[in-house]
């Protein structure tokens, strides 16, 4: 019985943890506008997802690929 009871709290966890998980997407206003880094993906149709429609999974993988793919003229 206790076996049960801690294998279903352990699946119950293990099923959770994807959920806290944190998508970061680097983006501009137009095509010329300044880029940032949001957390979720856009729906503004203002709004363009730099680098064509990537996901990173830190917020330190966003802003390296950001400085490549927004470099400044």
């Amino acid at each position: 019985m206790t076996k049960n009871l801690l294998l279903a709290t352990a699946l119950m966890f293990a099923s959770t943890i994807p959920s806290f998980a944190t998508d970061y997407y680097v983006v501009r206003e137009g095509s010329t506008g300044p880029c940032k880094i949001v957390e979720t993906k856009p729906t503004d149709t203002k709004m363009v997802i730099v680098g064509g429609d990537k996901v990173y999974t830190t917020r330190e993988e966003a802003q390296k690929e950001m400085k490549v793919v927004c470099k400044e003229d």
